[in-house]
């Protein structure tokens, strides 16, 4: 990439924090994105688009103030609609200073005995509407001239006369029926529209912000014209195509906070590749460093700001919200009702919401905590993954490209969506188990500090979930004994020895600092399912097919069977299915491919053959845990998240493939960057679906 700059005084390990941020701060670069993000916003203020708005609907919530939940009209064509208050709003944020053209579909049906709807609409103080709605649905049209926007923000009052139905199960006061809303440009069509000044702020802040860091990383003036512009132009493109997207409940004010956040977060990023490639200084240097820098930066962006959007149902966040709170009053012993027991009641891991301390410390909000918490850990994986694939095959461009392939995959971007914060804590620790054990420490005090790292992180990832420390458990165990039946050298068995070593240690810590006080309540609640089990059995073959997620915008149908020829079409579908939404299954034989490989190389890969046969276990092992939790779940309907558990062994297998392929000449170099891009831009459109419409 000729915009990245690889002179010493562009390294971003090389240099002192100061002097890095004062260089930083020259590069041409970042006054020539402010100043053409600038121009965009303006002209993209220009375009009037239209608002047409069902009510009722996934997307209404964020333009709607002090309406009534949404609900369905019986009959031969439903039609959603909400229920207006007394004084309820319809407000357009930031859609620019201009002259619009209303349209309400409203009706003022009310039942016998109640007084007719009156339904006055006024903006700005001003009254431009006042009727007597029938029962039928029927469209008003009204002009708001532009001086009663103020600050460009269209706020449409809608007051009526209240009622409350008498035979409403849940009493609430009612006003009118509102079904649709229309506002088109009106005119003036000719009329300058100035940018409200918020959002040209927030967007150049957010601009200026990631062009610098971006700089600070070592970028030259090119990459940071071209990433600052990108904030820009994406600002710009959402303005004049989805205008009510960027600008409802200020969505974009949000931006530059969430930059900020990621450049505090890239911090922590260098120092911990400083730790993880120490003694291997030629995988610091260059540009694949600074590459995945950025793509953490970026990444880690999208996802905060992704999960910050006015419009996100976060499935978990409320469960994770009560889950802190528990933990924060010193209460480490809770229960809930787990999935991964068959629905019963059994005790929960409390070690991601103490990790989650220190940050409540100083921000003072639980539910901002567990988000910037969970982007946060699951970004950092990336690093992590960089740092072992590289030195697993002495490339730091098949880092970078496992790295993306981590980070991008569909399954990377589901879960924040779902709002699994405890699995994605468990993983990166588990991620982490993984990395250490596919590499050969050198020398005595290597060995050691690999020894203790091990142990942490296997007691981190024990107990941090349910389905996470059973995976683990079992990937760990059999590496160990793949080790040993395969290693023939003294060094492997050498290997198994001091990780059965450390996963004892683990277990104890464990055992004696949380288990102890589960375990009986955990083997009662075992014996349960599996009466429960025999129970079903006896009644009949009651088998759930479809894998461990229902989501039918992804093509994941849950369903039971009652015979066993059904059951095994069905789970095969299901697997398959799963392979689809969360790999886009070519990653998975991709990932197979990429391993033979790197066995087979005879030269470039770095490794000697019994260096790469320890890896190659650990992959085998990993392998062999999602594939028995996946035979687990499909026998006996006890599932576990066995999909991103592998994660990082497809991400890193695929990496190995496509990084393989980019020393194979013009077209084997264009392959991998097709295939990132690729990735890139549907984990973007697949970020914006789960904000738009997932499970809510």
């Amino acid at each position: 990439m000729s915009s990245i700059q690889d002179s010493p005084s562009n390294n971003p390990m090389a240099r002192s924090p100061v002097h890095a941020a004062a260089r930083a701060l020259t590069n041409p670069g970042i006054v020539a994105a402010l100043l053409l993000s600038a121009l965009l916003i303006v002209a993209a203020y220009q375009v009037r688009p239209t608002y047409d708005v069902p009510i009722g609907t996934q997307t209404d919530g964020t333009i709607l103030r002090n309406f009534n939940t949404a609900e369905v009209m019986q009959g031969d064509n439903p039609l959603r609609f909400r229920w207006s208050r007394g004084e309820s709003r319809v407000v357009l944020d930031a859609v620019g200073r201009q002259d619009f053209d209303v349209a309400l579909t409203v009706s003022g049906s009310r039942p016998e005995g109640q007084p007719p709807a009156m339904l006055r609409v006024e903006v700005a103080g001003r009254t431009l509407l006042d009727v007597q709605p029938p029962p039928e649905l029927t469209e008003y049209r009204f002009a708001v001239p532009r001086e009663l926007l103020e600050d460009g923000t269209l706020d449409v009052a809608i007051l009526s006369n209240e009622f409350i139905p008498p035979a409403d199960p849940n009493p609430r006061p009612l006003g009118v029926v509102l079904t649709h809303v229309r506002v088109s440009p009106g005119a003036g069509a000719d009329l300058f529209i100035e940018p409200p000044g918020r959002v040209l702020a927030a967007v150049l802040g957010a601009a200026g912000i990631l062009a610098w860091t971006l700089s600070l990383l070592g970028f030259g003036a090119g990459g940071v014209f071209a990433s600052g512009m990108a904030v820009g132009a994406l600002a710009g493109a959402l303005l004049v195509f989805d205008r009510l997207w960027l600008t409802s409940g200020g969505w974009y004010e949000v931006w530059p906070q969430a930059v900020l956040a990621g450049g505090v977060f890239v911090g922590l990023c260098a120092l911990a590749m400083l730790g993880l490639l120490r003694g291997t200084p030629e995988l610091l240097r260059g540009r694949a460093v600074r590459m995945v820098l950025a793509l953490a930066l970026l990444v880690f962006v999208v996802r905060l700001a992704g999960q910050l959007h006015p419009q996100i149902f976060i499935v978990d966040l409320g469960f994770h919200v009560h889950r802190f709170e528990t933990v924060s009053t010193g209460q480490l012993l809770f229960t809930i009702e787990s999935a991964e027991w068959a629905g019963r009641s059994t005790y929960y891991l409390p070690t991601a919401y103490i990790f989650m301390l220190p940050l409540s410390w100083l921000l003072n909000d639980v539910p901002l905590v567990v988000r910037l918490f969970t982007v946060g850990i699951g970004t950092l994986g990336g690093v992590v993954l960089y740092a072992a694939a590289s030195r697993l095959a002495a490339s730091a461009r098949i880092g970078l490209t496992a790295a993306a392939l981590y980070l991008l995959l569909p399954m990377a971007v589901l879960p924040y969506s779902w709002g699994i914060t405890s699995n994605v804590f468990g993983e990166f620790f588990a991620l982490c188990v993984f990395a250490l054990l596919t590499l050969t420490p050198t020398g005595v005090s290597a060995a050691r500090a690999w020894l203790w790292a091990l142990v942490t992180a296997l007691g981190i990832a024990l107990v941090s979930h349910p389905g996470v420390a059973q995976l683990t458990g079992v990937a760990v165990a059999s590496t160990i004994v793949l080790w040993w039946l395969f290693g023939r050298q003294t060094r492997l068995r050498r290997a198994a020895v001091w990780t059965a070593g450390a996963s004892v240690v683990a277990l104890l810590a464990v055992y004696v600092l949380y288990y102890v006080n589960v375990i009986p309540d955990m083997l009662r609640t075992l014996g349960e399912i599996r009466q429960a089990r025999a129970e079903e059995a006896a009644g009949g073959l009651n088998l759930r097919v479809g894998g461990s997620v229902s989501d039918r915008s992804l093509g994941l149908i849950v369903r039971f069977v009652d015979n066993w020829g059904d059951w095994l079409t069905g789970g095969l579908e299901g697997f398959w299915n799963e392979a689809r939404a969360y790999y886009r299954v070519w990653p998975i034989a991709g990932a197979g491919l990429g391993f033979m490989g790197l066995w087979f190389a005879r030269t470039g890969s770095g490794r000697s053959p019994s260096d790469r046969l320890r890896a190659l276990l650990v992959v085998c092992a990993w392998a062999v845990a999602v594939v028995l939790f996946a035979l687990v779940g499909w026998i006996a309907n006890l599932y576990v998240r066995y999909a991103l558990f592998a994660l990082p062994v497809v991400a890193l297998g695929a990496g190995v493939l496509l990084g393989q392929l980019w020393r194979r000449g013009r077209w084997g170099a264009a392959l991998p960057l097709l295939v990132v891009g690729y990735f890139a831009v549907e984990a973007l459109v697949l970020w914006q679906y789960r904000i738009n419409y997932g499970l809510k």
